[in-house]
């Protein structure tokens, strides 16, 4: 249980960057609804911290990888953005809070099923990035895995592009 409380802090600090005015924090489809979402919302606390933050969500041959950058001057922003993650995830495997009524983007309560099916973890945290590879033995997880990055990668083309975003993709993960 311990383990899905740290991968649900550990992925959602590596949720993309959605800078800018509320609005700018949800898709249409609400796949990210960072306002609205108990594991995203304290990434707002902080205004600026999305702003210069960076996030890149990869598949890989047995499952996917994310790197995110955070400029140091934000690096105390996150950490305190982690710990309320954390806390929710913690709320969550003690019973206190029930997941069935928690409010969730659809991007967090898709990735807490993906590891709740048994996923492995490996993070490095390095001067200018944070690795943090999952990966699986079971075909359908890495499936699921591949199926959740491309669907990232789709929702953050929407949001660039009803911002007309052309080119700039700090904070916006691709391939």
């Amino acid at each position: 249980m311990r383990k899905l409380i740290v991968l649900a802090a550990v992925f959602a600090v590596a949720l993309p960057a959605l800078a800018g005015n509320e609005a700018d924090t949800r898709t249409p489809s609400g796949w990210f609804d960072m306002a609205n979402c108990a594991f995203c919302e304290s990434l707002l606390e902080d205004p600026g911290l999305m702003a210069h933050t960076t996030w890149e969500g990869h598949p890989i041959a047995d499952g996917m990888m994310y790197i995110m950058t955070v400029e140091p001057e934000y690096a105390e922003s996150m950490a305190k953005a982690g710990a309320a993650m954390a806390q929710v995830g913690t709320e969550i495997q003690s019973g206190k809070r029930n997941p069935m009524t928690t409010p969730m983007c659809g991007h967090c309560k898709e990735f807490g099923m993906i590891m709740m099916s048994g996923v492995n973890m490996e993070t490095v945290q390095g001067d200018a990035a944070d690795v943090t590879i999952y990966t699986s033995d079971d075909e359908a997880t890495v499936k699921r895995m591949h199926a959740l990055v491309k669907r990232d990668h789709e929702e953050m083309a929407l949001m660039a592009s009803a911002e007309g975003d052309h080119g700039d993709h700090k904070g916006h993960g691709h391939n």
